[in-house]
């Protein structure tokens, strides 16, 4: 009996190991591939890159925390006013560490500072990987989960850029971790001593990963239970982690701000009143706008719904880059399955109740209704950002509880997989079939092909062309002139004056946000693809704006609805490409300087087109050409 206990206790710790072994694995490769596109990604590819460069380039000068208003002089500020120095600082202490180890690589510190995202995206899918294995007791399962997080393409470029949604994003994952292993059974001193500690890493991490707490206490207070007399070891193990992992970042900010401003709200407000350049009631969310909540998010207003899920599958660089189907498809389809998974349990699990039967797996149905919350309270908050304080449609915001719907989704494979209906019909995808002994199941195969040739199609056919463009060859049409004496092509002006002289148009700005909207039939002169040149004269140097769009409003996005250039004081002639496609309302800023005069003299469009430059099949070299 004791020979076979010890067989027993031998190949359970052979098991454990190998689980290690290939979580480490699966951390070596990921943090290789994004040490890879940190190391190739254009440095500004990031949004708000040199505000986040500013925040780890102080503590990787100084050593230490910055502490404001002392520092100032030290830091950048941006348009609002605001400082990464007053945020949560594990981002930036792990960049400036990881960029102190490596300094010896003399890579430049804007791209070697990306080293700490790379580290917390690759310890975010070792963590998803021991996260899914445990829940789901299977390591192929957990392999599929951890290439769903580590290959979705939002994801893989906030590896890759300088940011703090990767801490964010870490910080919750490794807290579900910890609370995950409650469902194990009673839990030893170590395991609170760890959630303690993740409870302070997400402190420090990004607000936004604070949102996940609320639900992380609750589920600590419904499932956690300590072995036996070991409750105020566990308490004090867990208030311990707290302190190590973040609770010394409150204790500075006590230190320096006082008991009035531990997570630095009032010291923030007070130096972006200071240094900002935007004014406060020019931020301004979907509420102003007079839509209501319920609008917002039920009626989708302004695709709200449709962009939020964009954003959060792949909307990359400065929102400039989207994948395309297959990603956004395969990524629905695993919401989808998750969302009918929880719902289809609730459903049995009160069919079981009426009808007197026991509900199956009742502890972990509560688990995984509780985590599914945090997902919707999640989203909440962040709708009601976008429609109260300001738009800022990213979905970046919603990843900290990623981990939780992969979780969810494979649960619904393996609940599809035990169906009695599958067993009958398709055992195949249930049992597998033989090879050399084994059984072989065919759904992890199949998902982890699908899922790194949907990754290697958005790498291939999106991120790469746009960082790196292949040859275009361009054609160039006729110009056509617009008649600028015919003032029937002009529907509506706004801060400025405009008048029809000889020359051409004399427009002098009456604020900074001058506007000319074209009559629609402008756009009949407009294909795909155009070159626009307007030739002007202006006593003071500018910024000239235009936008085009299909009839749902003007949107500043560069290159894509909008095109902006400078130009200097004097006559010059400006040259614009626009357009992507139909175009049915057109207008012209001419200038972002208040009481300016500018003289158009003409402007003129020609259709352009824009095709990859052929491939030449060159074996042998040419005598007589050199092609």
């Amino acid at each position: 009996m004791a020979r076979h206990s010890r067989y027993l206790l031998l190949v359970k710790y052979s098991s454990d190991e190998w689980l290690r072994l290939r979580a480490g694995l699966v951390f070596l490769a990921f943090l290789a591939y994004y040490l890879t596109t940190a190391y190739l990604l254009p440095y500004g590819a990031g949004p708000d890159y040199s505000a986040h460069y500013d925040g780890a380039k102080f503590l990787f000068a100084h050593e230490r925390l910055a502490v404001l208003p002392d520092d100032a002089s030290a830091l950048q500020f941006t348009p609002y006013g605001s400082t990464r120095a007053l945020r949560p600082p594990l981002a930036y202490i792990a960049a400036a560490g990881v960029a102190k180890a490596l300094s010896w690589t003399s890579i430049d510190l804007k791209i070697l500072f990306r080293a700490g995202s790379a580290l917390f995206g690759a310890l975010t899918v070792w963590l998803a990987f021991l996260t899914i294995a445990r829940f789901s007791k299977s390591q192929s399962s957990a392999l599929v989960g951890a290439l769903a997080i580590g290959l979705l393409p939002q994801f893989t470029f906030i590896a890759s850029h300088l940011n703090d949604d990767s801490a964010a994003i870490f910080s919750v994952t490794f807290l579900i971790y910890c609370l995950s292993r409650t469902l194990e059974g009673r839990a030893p001193g170590s395991l609170a001593l760890m959630t303690g500690l993740a409870f302070g890493l997400v402190l420090i991490s990004k607000f936004t990963a604070w949102l996940f707490l609320p639900t992380a206490g609750l589920i600590m207070l419904l499932f956690a239970r300590p072995e036996r007399g070991q409750w105020l070891k566990g308490i004090a193990g867990f208030s311990a982690g707290v302190l190590i992992g973040g609770g010394w970042w409150i204790a500075f900010n006590i230190w320096h701000y006082g008991w009035s401003d531990p997570l630095l709200f009032k010291i923030s407000s007070e130096i972006s009143q200071q240094f900002g350049r935007i004014k406060p009631e020019d931020v301004k969310g979907f509420a102003a706008s007079g839509i209501s909540f319920s609008e917002l998010i039920l009626g989708d207003y302004k695709n709200f719904i449709d962009e939020t899920l964009a954003a959060t599958i792949g909307n990359l660089d400065w929102l400039r880059l989207r994948v395309g189907a297959p990603q956004y498809s395969v990524y629905l389809l695993v919401l989808m399955i998750a969302i009918g998974y929880l719902l289809a349990r609730w459903l049995m699990a009160i069919g079981s109740w009426i009808s007197g039967r026991g509900i199956n797996e009742p502890r972990r149905l509560g688990f995984e209704s509780l985590l599914f919350g945090a997902v919707v309270f999640q989203f909440l908050i962040y709708a009601y950002y976008q429609w109260q304080q300001e738009v800022q449609v990213q979905g970046k915001y919603l990843l900290p509880v990623l981990l939780i719907v992969v979780m969810l989704f494979i649960s619904a494979m393996q609940a599809i997989g035990r169906h009695r209906w599958i067993h009958q019909n398709l055992p195949v995808l249930s049992f597998g079939s033989h090879s050399v002994g084994r059984r072989i199941s065919v759904f992890p195969i199949l998902a982890v092909v699908i899922l790194i040739s949907v990754h290697v199609d958005a790498l291939t056919r999106f991120v790469v062309p746009f960082y790196s463009p292949p040859a275009q060859i361009l054609g160039l049409g006729r110009f056509e002139s617009l008649n600028l004496a015919d003032r029937n092509i002009v529907s509506t002006t706004r801060n400025l004056t405009l008048n029809v002289i000889e020359e051409g148009w004399e427009i002098h700005a009456t604020s900074r946000d001058p506007q000319i909207e074209f009559h629609p039939a402008v756009c009949n002169s407009f294909t795909a693809n155009n070159l626009m040149a307007i030739s002007i004269k202006s006593d003071t140097d500018g910024l000239m704006q235009l936008f085009w769009s299909d009839g749902r409003g003007f949107a500043a996005r560069q290159g894509e609805s909008s095109m902006a250039v400078r130009f200097l004081a004097g006559e010059q002639r400006i040259l614009l490409a626009v357009g992507n496609g139909p175009c049915k309302q057109l207008r012209l800023d001419p200038t972002n300087q208040m009481n300016s005069t500018i003289l158009i003299r003409s402007i003129e469009i020609a259709p352009l087109s824009i095709r990859r430059r052929p491939f030449y099949l060159r074996i042998f070299k040419s005598l007589s050409t050199n092609d």
